[in-house]
């Protein structure tokens, strides 16, 4: 009687048991799915752009109030000075993707960072106007847009292309999460230490030490990545870029690329001062959409990333215009904070975790070898002058009281960045 009873005790544990196990697998199964074995190379690039982008997160949301308030330079001079960050960003962009191609992407990043390093605590010690222009020149020249290019180059090296867009998604987030935590980081030492130039100046020597030990643990922990054997000789630098720039289906993708990066930086400038001044919205709320963007890609851009390697890229970069294109017209035909709130943590978010992994790794499936970084570097600008030129669009456009027509233009921009990913379909399928 004893050994009967035992029986139904022993099937209900094995039963219970199989259960755990199956869920077990299965969550296991979806993990690798989306986040795949990757070269530690991969690895240490999320640690570099985390740690990059907190120090980030100290200077720039603080630095046009230092230098307003405590250097006393005009707000109209320090804009002047952006633009000329922005200029020598997209000139930097146009030199570090043929010399990453040339010398490999370890120099390349170690120069960027070391420039990066020095130009943060030159910051903390300018004066004057002319010192931080020239500052300024020297961040766009070894800053951002020279690691980029380089940072791309070696995701692609070392991963293959059925995993790359998770590769640059996962790297994607490590910079969110920095960026995310070091504005916040920045905000409680200012309001723990007082808002005083010696707080600020620390800040940006903060950001420099963080970003120094990246550059330390870059030189002594990571294998260079270049292919060496691609069996083709090295191609030079002018003529690598005008190889790329006859290339008639990237050159679509650059135009494309540039008219969503056009929405992407335009609504991140022009999104908050809109909402606080045309729809009277309070800080709290503003603040609510803009965590609401950074938290949903933590969540969702590797998920994302998946679906994009498993499908076409071009198709998903179609449908991330398309998204731009709603976030738009929710803009222009609401006024509420639910509609804000919906065209940009929702159709505005999408666009963005789309546009970012779904347009390096397509620009690497594209370029040959040999010319991987060149092409790379070549759709980072995108950025760079997308960011130089949608600002002062929006900011002439809301100093005339006229918001509506940036959601409008931005419906035009994205129907021919529409237009050209159509044709450009008919071209290059990767």
């Amino acid at each position: 009687m004893i050994w009967v009873k035992e029986i139904p005790r022993r099937r209900e544990v094995s039963a219970s048991s199989g259960t755990i196990g199956r869920v077990h697998g299965a969550a296991e199964r979806f993990r690798k799915s989306v986040l795949p074995s990757f070269d530690r190379r991969v690895w240490f690039l999320l640690f570099a752009m985390l740690v990059f982008r907190f120090g980030q997160g100290l200077f720039y949301p603080f630095s046009t109030i230092y230098f307003a308030n405590f250097v006393g330079i005009p707000l109209s001079l320090i804009g002047v000075g952006l633009a000329s960050l922005a200029v020598a960003s997209i000139a930097s962009g146009l030199v570090s993707g043929p010399i990453t191609d040339r010398f490999g992407r370890k120099p390349v990043m170690l120069a960027a960072l070391s420039g990066s390093a020095t130009t943060f605590f030159l910051f903390s010690q300018v004066s004057s106007f002319a010192g931080y222009v020239a500052v300024c020149v020297m961040a766009g020249l070894a800053g951002s847009s020279m690691f980029d290019a380089a940072r791309n180059a070696m995701v692609a090296d070392v991963t293959e292309p059925g995993k790359r867009a998770r590769a640059y998604g996962l790297v994607r987030v490590g910079g969110n999460v920095g960026w995310a935590a070091g504005p916040a980081f920045a905000g409680f030492a200012a309001a723990f230490f007082g808002s005083s130039a010696a707080t600020y100046q620390y800040m940006f020597m903060g950001t420099s030490a963080f970003t120094f030990v990246v550059a330390v643990s870059l030189a002594f922990f990571v294998r260079e990545s270049l292919p060496r054997e691609t069996g083709e000789p090295k191609t030079p630098a002018l003529r690598g870029i005008g190889d790329a720039l006859s290339h008639r289906a990237f050159l679509m993708l650059l135009g494309a690329g540039f008219l969503m990066y056009y929405i992407f930086t335009q609504d991140w400038q022009a999104l908050p001062i809109y909402s606080k001044n045309f729809l009277e919205m309070p800080d709290f709320l503003i603040g609510l959409f803009l965590a609401g963007n950074g938290l949903l890609i933590i969540l969702l851009q590797l998920p994302i990333a998946r679906m994009i390697d498993e499908n076409s890229k071009s198709g998903a970069l179609l449908w991330g215009a398309i998204l731009f294109a709603l976030s738009s017209a929710t803009l222009l035909l609401t006024d509420s904070f639910w509609g804000v709130f919906v065209a940009f943590v929702g159709f505005f978010t999408l666009a963005e975790m789309v546009l970012e992994v779904a347009g390096a790794a397509y620009a690497s499936e594209m370029a040959p070898v040999k010319l991987r970084g060149t092409y790379l570097a070549l759709f980072g600008v995108c950025f760079g002058a997308a960011h130089g030129f949608s600002p002062i669009v929006a900011g002439s456009l809301l100093q005339a009281g006229m918001p509506n027509v940036i959601w409008a233009v931005q419906i035009g921009a994205a129907s021919l960045a529409i237009t050209l990913l159509v044709l450009m379909r008919m071209r290059h399928k990767p």
